[in-house]
């Protein structure tokens, strides 16, 4: 067997500053297709952390490649294609996966630099490709050949995720990945979700199944994160989905005192926090201090239309369960559901702090492939039928779409309200961190003295006292 060169490229994701200066992660699904091939020779390059490449610098690293993988979401299909040229300029093959060419696989039949992309899930897809397979035999894959496009059969999902190898962990730096100013570090414990939201990429991506790696094999990994990474985020989409294996994991989490290595952060349902106080009480036992939330909204309507399945009157038995337990609150929505109007988003920025949210990131509604949402605004004319995503710049996390209620500029002008609305409010943030502060009154939130000191210096320097920079190249710079 020939051992290849590979360069693995994680472009720019497509967060908007903001949350960039306070949430870093590594490129942790490229991370794990390197561990499937040991006998490779394998380098990663972080576009994220990396910010010094130009067009000449990257000609001179592709070079020195036999091969180069690129991820792909749709918000950075526009630096993926051009990364592909400029490969192709020079005569490296090229090899793209991810979210987007699995939800639009014919991307590689307009986008003649792309040569081979993997669809669904990579690892065993790429070992088999490494391994000098046929190409016509392994399935997942479409590649290009003598001018025309061939895509293969569909893979079935790895059934045991626990035979995968580690991820190799070693390939990245760990010194720039961070959440919230503390040295972090990616964990996967489980794929997929069984939800039906509309907006949502990832049922389509894995089809509705659930897996999940058993509570033994999420601690192994754990042993793998690099040393001196002092908090570890679950990237699970809905980490507390089966309580029975969160309560288990808590338990090896006590075991093995890796709750007093690590804090840990994950994804979780609003309504599986209210109601499994039970298991709340048990997670912050077990080091976890932060849930990242989708409400995406605090209007019923709107959540009913998204199929989000859970209903409002949940949302402040789980704040008030998060803080009783010592657990901050990081909220995620959506500007521009449909059926919103503008006074009322501002009435769910006004809720985002009377429900005494810790941190709020907000995005645009977008119509990602193979949504219903994206067929939806197809057909009723909100979006362009032939949308090309290869023309948004990369990283933009401006809207694309409108809705009945708002034009994208509407959309737009609310995106930088929402910051503004709740970072830059001198009197909200004084009395949630100073006068009313439950990191002080709370004996559960002890944890944070710990890592209080940089947290509150990066927090204002790093963000909120360059908040209107952040806004401004975000969602206003043309």
């Amino acid at each position: 067997m020939i051992k290849l060169k590979i360069l693995l490229i994680y472009p720019p994701f497509p967060f908007g500053r903001g949350m960039a200066s306070i949430m870093c992660s590594p490129p942790l699904a490229l991370l794990n297709l390197a561990g499937t091939v040991p006998e490779h020779n394998v380098d990663i390059l972080d576009l994220n952390v990396d910010k010094s490449y130009g067009i000449k610098k990257m000609e001179e690293k592709l070079r020195k490649y036999d091969l180069v993988g690129i991820t792909c979401m749709s918000a950075t299909l526009r630096m993926v294609v051009n990364l592909c040229k400029l490969a192709k300029k020079i005569g490296i093959p090229t090899l793209v996966g991810g979210f987007h060419p699995t939800l639009d696989p014919n991307v590689i039949d307009k986008q003649d630099s792309i040569d081979m992309i993997v669809r669904g899930e990579g690892e065993i897809t790429f070992k088999e490709l490494l391994s000098g397979k046929p190409k016509k035999e392994i399935l997942g894959l479409s590649y290009r050949e003598n001018g025309k496009v061939y895509h293969n059969p569909e893979r079935p999902f790895i059934k045991n995720l626990d035979e995968l190898p580690f991820p190799r962990n070693d390939l990245v730096n760990r010194k720039p990945y961070q959440y919230l100013w503390i040295p972090a570090w990616n964990c996967e414990t489980s794929r997929g979700c069984t939800f039906t939201c509309k907006f949502c990429c990832v049922n389509q991506f894995y089809k509705r199944s659930y897996r999940t790696k058993t509570p033994e094999r999420v601690i192994k990994e754990l042993y793998q994160i690099p040393p001196k990474v002092k908090l570890v985020f679950f990237v699970d989409d809905n980490f507390t989905l089966n309580k029975k294996r969160v309560m288990r994991i808590c338990k090896l989490l006590q075991k093995t005192r890796l709750n007093k290595k690590f804090v840990f952060v994950c994804q979780a349902r609003v309504d599986d926090i209210a109601n499994n106080p039970d298991m709340v009480e048990e997670m912050h036992k077990s080091g976890f201090i932060c849930f990242f939330l989708g409400f995406e909204s605090f209007k019923q309507m709107a959540l009913n239309r998204m199929n989000k399945g859970y209903s409002l009157d949940k949302v402040q038995k789980c704040i008030n369960l998060c803080h009783d337990n010592g657990i901050m609150v990081f909220g995620s929505f959506i500007i521009g559901n449909i059926g919103e109007t503008k006074e009322e988003t501002r009435k769910t920025f006004k809720l985002m702090k009377d429900f005494n949210l810790d941190f709020i990131m907000t995005m645009p509604i977008t119509p990602f492939p193979g949504t219903e949402l994206t067929a939806e605004a197809i057909e009723k004319g909100w979006v362009e039928k032939d949308l090309k995503w290869e023309n948004i710049k990369s990283g933009e996390s401006k809207p694309i779409m409108h809705t009945p209620d708002l034009t994208a500029d509407d959309i737009q002008e609310l995106l930088s309200e929402s910051y503004r609305s709740f970072y830059n409010d001198t009197k909200f943030l004084i009395r949630k961190y100073l006068l009313k502060s439950q990191f002080f009154s709370n004996p559960n939130f002890k944890w944070t003295r710990k890592f209080a000191y940089k947290f509150f210096k990066n927090g204002i320097t790093k963000f909120v006292m360059r908040l209107d920079k952040i806004v401004d190249e975000a969602y206003l710079t043309t």
